[in-house]
């Protein structure tokens, strides 16, 4: 998809550059409005699909440092569980009685308490 705008972007340039021989002069111009629609392209690149994506990189890594014992979380693969001890890159997690797993802190996907928290919020408002 995204070859397909870049080549309609480069198909527009073409077109103003074409002159028909009839002007010597002001070649630069379509040079120029080529310029401005590449710009405009990676802007909405970066506002439609970077920036995003760097916004929820940022709030995971927040959860994921803020881990705590006792915490209910859910892991990426819908997993619930308590985490029973935290260490430096793994939590210890009871998903159920005597039964533990160690799982990888960038495997956690939410934390259940601050989302219902979060939600039970969003209910109250007016």
């Amino acid at each position: 998809m995204l070859a397909s705008i870049a080549n309609l972007f480069f198909l527009i340039a073409q077109e103003s550059t074409d002159t028909g021989g009839e002007e010597a002069a002001g070649g630069g111009a379509g040079s120029y409005m080529l310029f401005i629609y590449v710009a405009l392209f990676v802007g909405v690149f970066y506002f439609l699909l970077i920036r995003p994506g760097q916004k929820q990189r940022k709030q995971h890594d927040q959860l994921v440092s803020s881990l705590s014992k006792g915490d209910e979380i859910m892991t990426a693969g819908g997993i619930y569980g308590t985490i029973t001890k935290v260490m430096d890159k793994q939590v210890m997690v009871r998903i159920a009685d005597k039964t533990e797993i160690r799982l990888s802190r960038n495997s956690i996907a939410r934390s259940v308490n601050a989302a219902d928290e979060d939600n039970a919020a969003e209910k109250e408002k007016p």
